[in-house]
C-alpha cells in the first residue's frame, strides 16, 4: 500500500511543472477534444512506468551502505528542491500549433503515440527518473522487492495521469485562461510543496546524522 500511494503522489506531484506534454495536453484540448487530449497523456504515462520499472528493477541489485545512503538521499533532496525552484521560476510557454496541426486528422492511437514521442525526446528523463528512483530506494519505506516495484511504478503513472485529466478538465473550463495564468498557479503552488518537502526531509537528514557523530 506504501508503495503504491508514494508513487501516485510522486506522479502527481512530478507532473506538475510546465513541459511539453503539459502544453501539449492543453493544446490538444483546446482545439481537438479530451479524448485526444488525454490519449497523448495516456503515452507518457505509461512510459513513466515503463522507465521506473526498469530504474528500480536495476537498482534493486544493489545495496547501498550508510554513507552511500546519506549521499542518496541528499542528492533526492537537492534534485527535489531545485525542481521546486524551476517551479517558481517558470515562465508561460506557447505551445506549438505546428505540431497540432500534423495530428489533427490523427486517431486515438496517433496521439498516444505523439505523447510516447514527446516523454522520450526529453534529454533530462532518465537523469531525473534514476536520481528520483536511487532517492526513493535510499530511504527504504518499502521493501524492493519486484512485486512493490510494479506496484510502485503503476501508481506514479496512475498519480502521473491522475494529474492529465485534472488539467484536461480545468482547460475545458477555463479554455485560453488555463495556459498563460491557473497553470503558473499550479506550478508555484507545486514549487512551494516540493521546496517545503525538501527543507523538511533535509532536517531528517541531518539531525541524526548529528546526533550519530556526537
Amino acid at each position: 500500500m506504501i508503495a503504491l500511494l508514494l508513487g501516485t503522489f510522486i506522479g502527481f506531484l512530478m507532473c506538475i511543472p510546465v513541459g511539453p506534454i503539459n502544453v501539449m495536453v492543453i493544446n490538444t484540448q483546446i482545439k481537438s477534444s479530451s479524448q485526444n487530449a488525454l490519449a497523448i497523456a495516456l503515452g507518457g504515462s505509461l512510459m513513466d512506468v515503463v522507465y521506473f520499472m526498469i530504474i528500480l528493477s536495476g537498482l534493486s541489485m544493489f545495496d547501498f551502505s550508510e554513507n552511500i545512503t546519506i549521499i542518496l538521499k541528499s542528492v533526492g533532496i537537492a534534485l527535489i528542491f531545485f525542481l521546486g525552484i524551476k517551479d517558481l521560476m517558470a515562465k508561460p510557454i506557447v505551445p506549438n500549433e505546428n505540431e497540432e496541426i500534423k495530428t489533427k486528422k490523427a486517431g486515438l492511437l496517433g496521439y498516444l503515440l505523439l505523447g510516447v514521442v514527446i516523454y522520450t525526446s526529453n534529454p533530462t528523463l532518465i537523469l531525473t527518473m534514476t536520481g528520483l528512483g536511487a532517492f526513493i530506494k535510499s530511504l527504504t519505506l518499502f521493501p524492493m522487492t519486484q512485486t512493490n516495484i510494479i506496484i510502485h511504478s503503476l501508481g506514479l503513472g496512475a498519480g502521473s495521469f491522475l494529474w492529465f485529466v485534472f488539467l484536461s478538465k480545468i482547460t475545458n473550463k477555463f479554455k485560453e485562461a488555463i495556459r498563460n495564468k491557473y497553470l503558473l498557479t499550479f506550478n508555484r503552488v507545486s514549487g512551494s510543496l516540493m521546496i517545503i518537502l525538501s527543507l523538511f526531509m533535509l532536517t531528517k537528514l541531518i539531525f541524526p546524522t548529528i546526533q550519530r557523530t556526537l
